[in-house]
């Protein structure tokens, strides 16, 4: 167990490493974006909330075929077959990729074809410019679920071998690819630089994986028989799993219906800040889930071992998320008006973006846990439990939107507030249905290190307020003396309390 405990850490720690670079480069992008576009009060060929709609589109078709299907199925059979043959775990991962393959093409095909049909339905607020601007981004944007489908399928094979670096580097080229985008050809181009950037970014992530999957033992076979008994276990796995993320992104659906019939910029506003909000989560508890995926599935008939996995993963995801979380909202306005503010994007627009955060900002916590309890029942070859928790708890969220923005008329963070509601629901009934299934205690989810990771995070809190109290001579000075002292202060109090995780 120790064995595999060190290898999951050294996966997390470079995952987290990887992120932690990924962020860093997606707030360079966002600053980019935010210096040449705003909050996309231009339009035209600056129409940024056409971009972010058209975003939606190519993200749903990947989701939805693809990254349920490796979230839930993949790696659990893929990493049963190779203990038994690496031929035969090489033979369903040449089908997976065929079949996706085939699937993507299908569905990319179809959305093109379609675009000028569901996109004026999708954005109802915006007029016939800005439409036809959106239907364009979203056609030349088709391209890059193909390339991040076959990624995907890689980034499974290098996970089941503990094989990492792929993984780690894919990310980092996306963004670069964006930031060029924007920054070289924004100003001549508008938003179809990004649009292409996209493209680009795709095809980096597929072909970064290659050196990584030529190092583990699998073999590519040109093997197209794909009603084979895996490749049905294959989909019995995923189906249940795809109709929770078909409510995922009709979610994102409602919400980007919702926030086109908002001020112009609301759309803008909502992608700026769900970066921001999505550092914690994105850098600490993605990182753990992915990298402890195949070590759950390889503990699924060991309980005691499978249970200790899942537990010292929670304690590194609360240890790191709960000061991020804290921090990132007594910082929100520095943080946005340093980083944002700049270029098009005005003084207005960082209140907007702020605001918007300081809510946001809360539902990283439940959004961080649902992916380790999710992939604790995918270990389990259950894939149904996670998917009905996720129906009824985004179908809350969805009601919710619809009441807050339709019947309350509220701004577009009345989305923040659905979102925190929708997060933390589902992670707490995926908490208590796999706290039955693992026979675990109360105290594993709430001991003494919880408890002092909470006081810690408490006392950093005190600690970044009086920092703040100070006069700077810029706001940079500001927040690096504020985070700074921040994290001394939380690392010191851990270190006293003995909370900081010694595996990760």
């Amino acid at each position: 167990m120790k064995k595999s405990w060190s290898s999951l850490s050294l996966g997390a720690t470079l995952l987290a490493g990887s992120a932690v670079l990924s962020r860093i480069l997606g707030l360079i992008r966002d600053m980019v974006i935010a210096a040449t576009f705003g909050v996309g009060h231009g339009e035209g060929i600056y129409a940024l909330d056409a971009y972010y709609v058209a975003f939606r589109i190519p993200d749903l078709i990947y989701t939805f075929l693809v990254a349920g299907a490796m979230s839930a199925a993949f790696i659990p059979i893929y990493t049963k077959l190779k203990k038994k043959s690496q031929k035969e775990a090489s033979l369903f991962a040449s089908r997976v990729i065929h079949g996706l393959l085939i699937l993507l093409l299908i569905g990319a095909g179809v959305m093109w074809l379609l675009a000028p049909f569901f996109i004026p339905w999708m954005t109802p607020g915006f007029n016939e410019g800005m439409q036809e601007q959106t239907i364009v981004l979203t056609r030349i944007m088709l391209i890059s679920p193909i390339f991040l489908g076959l990624s995907s399928v890689f980034q499974g094979i290098e996970n089941s071998h503990k094989t990492f670096l792929g993984i780690a580097l894919a990310p980092l080229l996306y963004n670069l690819s964006l930031i060029l985008g924007a920054w070289i050809w924004g100003e001549s181009h508008g938003v179809q630089a990004l649009a292409w950037g996209v493209v680009v970014g795709s095809i980096l992530h597929f072909m970064i994986q290659w050196p990584s999957v030529l190092k583990t033992p699998f073999a590519y076979h040109w093997d197209w028989k794909l009603k084979t008994q895996v490749m049905k276990d294959f989909i019995t796995l995923t189906l249940p799993r795809l109709l929770g993320i078909a409510l995922t992104q009709l979610s994102v659906l409602v919400d980007t219906f919702l926030a086109s019939l908002l001020v112009v910029g609301s759309l803008s506003v909502y992608n700026y800040s769900l970066n921001l909000q999505s550092l914690p989560h994105g850098i600490v508890a993605v990182s753990v889930s992915i990298a402890v995926f195949s070590t759950l599935a390889e503990h699924e008939k060991d309980a005691k071992a499978f249970k200790e996995t899942i537990f010292k993963s929670l304690h590194a995801i609360l240890f790191w998320v709960l000061p991020a979380i804290a921090g990132l909202f007594l910082l929100r306005f520095e943080i946005v008006e340093l980083l944002l503010q700049r270029g098009a994007f005005d003084a207005a627009s960082s209140l907007r973006t702020s605001t918007m955060l300081g809510i946001f900002i809360w539902a990283a916590l439940g959004q961080s846990l649902i992916p380790l309890f999710a992939r604790a029942f995918y270990s389990l070859h259950d894939t149904k439990t996670p998917v009905l928790i996720a129906f009824f708890s985004l179908g809350v969220q969805i009601i919710l939107s619809l009441v807050l923005i339709q019947i309350y008329n509220l701004p577009v963070w009345a989305l923040a507030i659905s979102a925190i509601v929708g997060s933390s629901l589902n992670a707490v009934l995926l908490a208590i249905f796999i706290h039955s299934r693992i026979n675990a205690r109360l105290s594993d989810y709430f001991n003494k290190k919880q408890f002092f990771v909470l006081v810690n995070v408490s006392l950093m809190s005190c600690a970044v307020l009086i920092t703040q109290s100070f006069t700077y001579p810029s706001l940079l000075l500001e927040v690096l003396s504020s985070a700074t002292i921040g994290v001394l202060t939380y690392l010191l109090c851990s270190k006293l309390s003995q909370t900081i995780p010694r595996s990760l």
